[in-house]
């Protein structure tokens, strides 16, 4: 969609990581799909200013499916400059008309991958490449629900290979595969599986180490960071309505290990999944955290794209800089998937939300996703929210997107949202974007 923000599966991966669902019937023979979409958006003129210039967008699609194991799509939107405001950039943009912001480095390109896969969920090895919108490794201890191209001048295609050897889980992650950027990974090991030969023991005895390094160069040059993890999870109730597991973690930066400051955290928490029926899915999470200095779990959050040029506000010291006062936090997070009615053609909602709150400080990050498939099948809307530090130096961000579906081949979508614009200086500035447009697809 034209300035929307690409919603992954918002029923977060913290639990879905050790929790093992029944395989989707596979689907057989290959599809070819095609989109086409004109309209027109108006955004911030760009640097050192917030006016609005108007956009002329084109955005071909095409992409490829093979059954349940392979899928890839190519496309980029085009952003023609039709009204220019002060600063006067046409004469910068290529062509004097193609946006320069969008595609004036490497990471830029990326943008054209929209979508790769290759491997089922429930196989020994998946690779996933393109934009990743809620993205946590593992339990999200370090890299939680992120967003990899939320920055309007900044479209990287990102990575995640997960492979599966015995009874160990290995995953990778890069959030830029044509920079260096943020690298992370985690290795897991089912210590049930490892130390016994019973089913029962199997996927209940979890232990992890995570690892990320953000290089800072790509999107703009920000100060490196590095952070390590090391968790543990039990479930203690597993069965076909509920599952109840236990967790604990430790974690530190990895950078500044030689400095006095204690850069170091612990947390202890509960995850509760149910599935009262099929057409109804709940997840919660509730953690106890103690962190402080410059570490803090789930650093490579949603906003990070924008924290690690000022860690909250528009103007204040980077994320990895930023000195946190020793603290207990509380979070929580909550995923839901639900068809009310039941039926395929009903109202599906589909939404989860996060929040943390710092006992010392009062500050509180929040974080939601909604995504509602109206009845009838034919309209769509999606909403995200990202809100840091609302008590002090407040930032929040959003996108909306509703698409409806007018005839089989054609779709009428409008977007909106708010903005923010990493600078030179490194501050940001921010400002509001909409758009309206037309689309036509077919595939076969």
């Amino acid at each position: 969609m034209i300035g929307a923000l690409v919603l992954a599966s918002v029923l977060h991966q913290a639990p879905k990581a050790f929790i093992e669902n029944p395989p989707a019937p596979a689907e057989e023979g290959i599809h070819f799909q095609a989109a086409l979409e004109v309209g027109g958006q108006a955004l911030p003129s760009g640097t050192g200013a917030n006016q609005m210039d108007g956009f002329g967008v084109v955005f071909p699609r095409l992409g490829v499916k093979g059954g349940d194991e392979f899928e890839f799509e190519l496309g980029a939107p085009l952003r023609l400059r039709v009204l220019d405001q002060e600063p006067q950039q046409l004469e910068q943009d290529y062509g004097g008309r193609l946006r320069r912001q969008d595609w004036d480095e490497r990471s830029d390109f990326g943008q054209i991958l929209r979508n790769l896969r290759i491997g089922r969920d429930d196989g020994h090895v998946q690779l996933r490449a393109g934009a990743f919108s809620t993205y946590s490794l593992g339990a999200g201890w370090l890299v939680n629900r992120y967003h990899n191209r939320i920055s309007p001048d900044y479209h990287p295609a990102g990575g995640n290979l997960v492979a599966y050897l015995g009874p160990t889980r290995v995953e990778l992650f890069a959030s830029d595969v044509l920079a260096m950027r943020l690298f992370a990974a985690e290795v897991r090991l089912d210590l049930g599986r490892l130390l016994s030969g019973q089913d029962t023991a199997f996927d209940r005895f979890l232990l992890s180490v995570d690892a990320a390094h953000d290089f800072g160069k790509g999107g703009g040059t920000t100060p490196a960071l590095s952070a390590a993890s090391i968790g543990f999870q039990a479930g203690v109730v597993k069965n076909e309505k509920v599952q109840l597991w236990l967790q604990a973690a430790a974690g530190a930066r990895a950078d500044t290990l030689i400095e006095s400051i204690p850069d170091y955290g612990a947390a202890f928490g509960v995850v509760v999944r149910g599935q009262p029926k099929e057409t109804v899915d709940l997840t919660g999470r509730l953690e106890a955290r103690r962190q402080g200095g410059r570490f803090r779990f789930g650093f490579f959050g949603a906003g990070y794209e924008f924290s690690r040029f000022s860690g909250v506000g528009l103007s204040e010291q980077p994320l990895a800089e930023e000195l946190l006062p020793g603290t207990f936090s509380g979070y929580g997070e909550f995923a839901a998937s639900v068809i009310p009615f039941g039926g395929p053609e009903d109202l599906e909602l589909t939404a989860s939300a996060s929040g943390e709150y710092f006992v010392s400080t009062g500050r509180v990050d929040a974080d939601a996703v909604l995504q509602a498939h109206l009845p009838g099948g034919k309209t769509v809307a999606e909403l995200r929210v990202i809100l840091t530090d609302l008590t002090m130096h407040p930032r929040y961000s959003a996108a909306v997107a509703v698409s409806h579906r007018f005839l089989p081949a054609v779709y009428g979508l409008v977007t909106a949202g708010r903005e923010h614009f990493p600078q030179a200086e490194g501050n940001l500035l921010h400002g509001f974007t909409a758009g309206v447009g037309v689309g036509v697809d077919f595939q076969r």
